[in-house]
């Protein structure tokens, strides 16, 4: 190899990036079929498991166990393998994430629509006929609903993060 292909060599691994769990320069096709099987066995991995995975015959596992372990050693199947379970872990996670904030615009959606209900009902309401406690329950419910609905409650004096209910007076039932 050249000192040009070096340089390109380098300069290419420096601007893409390289995932470890990725085929190795130097690891053969064969080595790095091994390694997949290894990496995709998941958290209770070991080599023996995952030559029995890919190995039917039990005559054949002894030596392909020898080899694999071999390799393990040679391409850091350990370290690659931890490395791929934390990569995907974040694309859970990322995943996740994205399910928790549409289901909060869904929430607040429906909120809305719920809130829009009840201020129609209220405005066909008589005042009078409300009783003080009503109206302190409802005062009570709304402030909570609104501080929820911002992802913020208070809760023994302290501001966390909480997903709620609302509740209604039966008053509004059939609406």
């Amino acid at each position: 190899m050249t000192d040009i292909d070096k340089a390109i060599k380098k300069a290419v691994t420096a601007i893409m990036p390289f995932e470890s769990w990725e085929r190795l320069p130097g690891e053969s096709g064969a080595a790095y079929s091994a390694f997949c099987y290894f990496r995709d066995y998941g958290p209770e991995r070991n080599i023996r498991k995952a030559v029995e995975t890919a190995e039917p015959d039990a005559v054949k596992r002894d030596k392909r166990y020898r080899v694999w372990r071999n390799w393990s050693t040679a391409y850091r199947w350990r370290e690659r393998a931890a490395e791929y379970d934390n990569y995907t872990e974040k694309l859970k996670q990322t995943e996740l994430r994205k399910t928790i904030e549409a289901q909060g615009e869904k929430h607040r959606e429906i909120t809305g629509k719920m809130l829009a209900v009840v201020g129609k009902k209220l405005d066909m309401m008589d005042p009078a006929e409300l009783a003080q406690s009503t109206v302190k329950e409802w005062v009570e419910t709304v402030i909570r609903a609104d501080r929820e609905t911002a992802e913020l409650a208070v809760h023994d004096g302290r501001n966390e993060p909480k997903q709620g209910e609302i509740n209604f007076s039966p008053e509004f039932n059939g609406l």
